[in-house]
């Protein structure tokens, strides 16, 4: 797995999402010269991702993954390896669920956190074993909904919390194996086009909070 210095560094990002991050994210390590891989369910939403970072010189490859299925994330990794030396994994995946927290039962909350929490720790058990051959780097978007949950936003927030706590603890446990895990807060909105909200200003956070790899958590305010 990886350890071949001569192969083109990988970053794989799962939950590309609508916003523009997965996108940035994309184009900003491609510039850097790896090889992009982009996992999410859309198939349709991949091919026009993947398609605009081709278009701009980078080697990039959507594979359509159902985050809330171990197996299919499972099955996306021999894929991902096949680009090069596997250096990045970010989870930018998320569930939004609608509604009042009195109105949620328990099997809804169950299944929002199959994706927003249960999916980032099958991600990065998978990823560990690539990334220790490359001293790798696991990234995680987090949420200000983490800190501040709201009436509409509640069980994106629990899965936020969750998984948060679950990343600060995963960097303490990899630090013997030289692999670090941090956190980007993101405590404004992502609006591509508003200054500092600009879903490239974002990505930047990850790629200087991966190369300092000293602070597990940044706290990206917009402003």
């Amino acid at each position: 797995m990886g350890g071949n210095k001569m192969a083109q560094k990988v970053i794989a990002i799962f939950g590309v999402g609508k916003a523009g991050l997965g996108q940035a994210l994309g184009a900003l390590y491609g510039s850097k010269g790896y090889a992009v891989t982009l996992l999410e369910r859309d198939a349709a939403h991949l091919k026009e991702v993947a398609g605009a970072l081709t278009k701009a010189g980078i080697t990039a490859q959507g594979i359509p993954t159902d985050l809330s299925d171990d197996a299919s994330i499972a099955a996306a990794y021999p894929q991902i390896a096949k680009l090069g030396d596997l250096d990045t994994v970010v989870f930018n995946a998320t569930v939004r669920r609608q509604g009042r927290p009195s109105t949620f039962t328990g099997a809804d909350i169950r299944a929002d956190l199959a994706v927003n929490v249960a999916s980032a720790v099958t991600v990065s058990n998978l990823a560990i074993p690539y990334l220790k051959a490359n001293k790798g780097t696991l990234l995680y978007t987090g949420s200000v909904v983490a800190a501040k949950p709201g009436t509409t936003d509640t069980s994106q927030s629990m899965g936020k919390a969750a998984m948060r706590n679950y990343a600060l603890a995963l960097n303490k446990d990899l630090a013997k194996e030289n692999i670090f895990a941090g956190v980007v807060t993101i405590w404004t909105y992502i609006r591509a086009g508003h200054g500092a909200q600009d879903p490239s200003k974002i990505a930047q956070a990850y790629y200087d909070l991966a190369q300092a790899r000293k602070d597990p958590e940044v706290i990206y305010r917009g402003h």
